[in-house]
């Protein structure tokens, strides 16, 4: 007598099924950080332009605020820098300064 052996068996297809998921779920979760990262480097990238911009402007303002889209940045002096602050997407407090120009 010949068994029908066409097909998976249910325990196959769980087993299967599972590591779909597991693989699918670790796919999404590190997809969803390189967007972020993505577009904090975006938002870096728009605080290092006011920042250069700045510097190539002549005259020292204290502290200002600069907002370009939806983004606040706070542009300061530190003894002899010039700096930029902003936050990024998962709420870290970010800050950048170059030395003076002479």
């Amino acid at each position: 007598m010949h068994k029908n052996c066409n097909g998976f068996t249910f325990v196959e297809l769980l087993v299967s099924l599972s590591l779909w998921s597991g693989l699918i779920a670790m796919l999404l979760a590190h997809w969803t950080i390189v967007v972020i990262e993505r577009e904090n480097k975006k938002i870096e990238t728009i605080a290092n332009e006011i920042l250069y911009e700045a510097m190539m402007n002549e005259h020292r303002v204290n502290e200002t605020v600069v907002v370009r889209g939806k983004r606040t940045f706070s542009l300061f002096m530190r003894s002899n820098e010039r700096c930029v602050r902003w936050e990024d997407w998962l709420k870290r407090t970010k800050e950048r300064c170059e030395p003076l120009l002479q």
